[in-house]
This record gives C-alpha cells, sequence and structure tokens, in this order.
C-alpha cells in the first residue's frame, strides 16, 4: 500500500507546481510589472492596518493590484514615491514628496517625470504659502484633491464617463506595434482631457473647509456656507453648461489660472483683486460686458447688512490694518443666517412646493372630472 500511495503523492505534486507556473507564465505582464518589488506580498490583505497613536484612527494600508495597473499611476514602482522604503519589512512610510522625479520617462522630453512644477505653482499660492497655517493638518495636501484615478475607459456600455471611441485605438495600433502602450496612453489622454470633477464636485470639495464657520474665523476668512443659497449655485445644482462653481472665480482656465495658482484676492495678482474682477466676470460665457459697479456685488454673503459689510471692506480695505480686516471679515461671518434663519427659508420653500403640487393636482383632478361628465351626458344624448 505504501509503495503506491508515494508515486500519487509525488504525481500530485508535480501536476501542483505545473498548475503554478503555467498560472505565473499566463498573468498579466502588466500586474507583474507593477509589483516588481514584491510589494502586494503584504499590502494585498485587505485587513493590513495599524491605529494612529495620536488620533485612535485606523490607517489602511491595503491596496488592490486589480485597481491600481488600471489607473494613472500603473507604470511607477512603489519605491519611485516611497523612496525611504528599503528593506522590507519597512518602517513606517514618510509621507510623499510629489515634487520628486520618477524614473518614468516624459514622453515630451524623455527626462525623467516630476510634479515639481506644479507643486512649486502651488507652494506660491495661498494655500500653499500662507501664513494662516499655523498648524500643519489645517493646510491642504495633494491627496486632499488628487486621488489615484482610474483611467476614463473608452466609450461603450461599461463606460461611466465620457472617453475616446474605441476606433481611435484601432488607429493608435496601426503604427505603434506595444498595443498595451498604445491602450494606456489613450486611455491617459482620455482620462486628462475629461474635467476631473464636475462643478457640484468642486463646490463640496471647497466647502468642506471653507463653509466651516469656526475654521475660517480662525483665519479671519469669510465662510461659504450661503453660497448654497445664491444664483450661481442654481445653475450649477441643476447642471446648467455655464454654472460658476468656485474654481469658475478663483481659478479659471479662461483666464490662465489653475486650482494649483489661487492667490488671496488682496493680491494684485489674483482675479480677484478690486480692480481685477470685471475680467473675471465679463469671461466669455459668464456676465460678458460687466462693469465695476456689477463686479462690486456680494457672492458668497446674504443680506442687505452682509452687503454693506463687504462694500465697506472693499472701499476701505487698503487703508485698514491687518487686525481691522480681521474683524471686519468676522462681522461679515456674523451677519451670515442663522440656523434658524436657513429653517425659516426651507419652510418657505417647502411649503411653495406643496401648494404648486396640491394646486396642479387639483386642477388636473378638477379635468377628470369634468371630461367625465361631458362623456357621460354625451352618451345619454344631452349634450
Amino acid at each position: 500500500m505504501a509503495d503506491k500511495r508515494v508515486p500519487r503523492f509525488i504525481f500530485l505534486l508535480i501536476v501542483l507546481c505545473v498548475m503554478i507556473f503555467v498560472c505565473l507564465a499566463w498573468s498579466p505582464r502588466s500586474a507583474r510589472a507593477a509589483d516588481q518589488e514584491n510589494c502586494m506580498l503584504c499590502h494585498r490583505y485587505s485587513g493590513l492596518g495599524c491605529f494612529d497613536k495620536e488620533t485612535s484612527a485606523k490607517k489602511i494600508f491595503y491596496v488592490s493590484g486589480g485597481l491600481y495597473k488600471n489607473t494613472v499611476h500603473t507604470g511607477v514602482l512603489c519605491s519611485h514615491c516611497h523612496m525611504d522604503v528599503t528593506e522590507v519589512p519597512h518602517k513606517p512610510a514618510k509621507k510623499v514628496n510629489c515634487g520628486t522625479k520618477c524614473h518614468v520617462k516624459d514622453p515630451s522630453t524623455n527626462k525623467d517625470f516630476s510634479h515639481k512644477i506644479v507643486v512649486d505653482d502651488f507652494k506660491k499660492s495661498v494655500h500653499g504659502k500662507s501664513p494662516l497655517f499655523a498648524f500643519e493638518d489645517a493646510q491642504p495636501r495633494c491627496k486632499y484633491c488628487h486621488t489615484n484615478p482610474l483611467y476614463s475607459p473608452l466609450k461603450g456600455i461599461l463606460a461611466q464617463k465620457p472617453g475616446c471611441e474605441s476606433e481611435a485605438l484601432v488607429r493608435c495600433i496601426a503604427c505603434h506595434e506595444k498595443s498595451p502602450w498604445a491602450d494606456r496612453f489613450l486611455k491617459h489622454f482620455a482620462s486628462r482631457t475629461a474635467p476631473r470633477w464636475d462643478k457640484k464636485q468642486v463646490v463640496e470639495l471647497c466647502n468642506n473647509c471653507h463653509a466651516d464657520k469656526k475654521l475660517m474665523q480662525q483665519f479671519g476668512l469669510e465662510n461659504t456656507d450661503n453660497f448654497k443659497q445664491t444664483f450661481h449655485w442654481r445653475n450649477v445644482k441643476y447642471e446648467a453648461e455655464n454654472g460658476a462653481d468656485c474654481l469658475s472665480c478663483h481659478g479659471s482656465g479662461k483666464l490662465g489660472i489653475s486650482a494649483h495658482d489661487i492667490l488671496s484676492s488682496d493680491d494684485p495678482l489674483s482675479p480677484l483683486f478690486q480692480e481685477n474682477r470685471t475680467k473675471v466676470c465679463g469671461q466669455p460665457g459668464c456676465h460678458e460686458g460687466a462693469n465695476k459697479y456689477f463686479a462690486s456685488g456680494a457672492v458668497h454673503g446674504s443680506g442687505v447688512k452682509t452687503a454693506l459689510l463687504e462694500k465697506q471692506l472693499r472701499e476701505e480695505g487698503e487703508d485698514l490694518t491687518p487686525e481691522q480686516k480681521t474683524k471686519l471679515k468676522a462681522k461679515i461671518d456674523d451677519t451670515s443666517m442663522t440656523k434658524l434663519q436657513v429653517t425659516i427659508i426651507w419652510g418657505i420653500k417647502a411649503f411653495y412646493k406643496l401648494m404648486i403640487i396640491l394646486v396642479g393636482g387639483f386642477m388636473f383632478l378638477h379635468q377628470v372630472l369634468d371630461l367625465r361628465i361631458t362623456l357621460k351626458e354625451r352618451k345619454e344624448g344631452r349634450h
């Protein structure tokens, strides 16, 4: 019996080895390339993480290999960003510096790729250099707005966002022999030309900080919690093509400004500097032909008192000290609508909507009953 079991065990072992070899040989090249450093040996487990000693928040270190290879960083090795990780297992990794050079080549220059240009612009912006950020957690970082996005798929049944036509890939492959490279390049191009965020997402992203009254009071800034009471938000909410979100004024691409270049409204180079506002309001697709009086109107605030205080800030801004500006901005903030006022406005809106439904409903019911009586009289020959 023992002699027969040994060969059977050896046979099963050989079959298992062959299966493992076949699986490895036929695994996608991109999947293997993405994990050349064997990081997924640990990071493939969804439960991998730890608790922060100071905040007690759980940090998740799980990485989905399948998703990662379909993102814009698919050709970037882990060590290209996590340069301090030199051994496995490793010590807690330091924060990634997005301004360092990658080992990926920029196809336009054939040089090592880097986000340094963007990082340098950001450091000059109000979010990057402002002295208001007394503590590090209050300052937005790259990852606050930027995740590692999935490529926008080609147009088809499974496409969640607008992408390139699948025929375009066929034309790429006609000249470029490496099909995976052409596929990745086309998806990258389609992803970067499409808007990263829609207008609603931009407003929500900015409001995460700027609608926080307590946080803005610490910085002496006006909070934007009333922006959703404005006409601009109505356009954004109902997806009007020319709806104005935060970046439409603060980082308008039409004026050559990006989200990384946002400056303080007190900076003469800012599009929201008093003398520059007519250009912002009058940009194509907005209030073309707007004059300085139109551009002096309140945008975030609501109510007469708020508008008067904002007007005072604009007119006397140059003569006020930083402390006086902070106090005046705090007054503007205090004139914002209270929860009670917001509730009253919501109640009025709800009442009008209910009345519209009731009036329209009763009119429809009246017409139906009138039609029923008319048909009945015709049938009886009385009409």
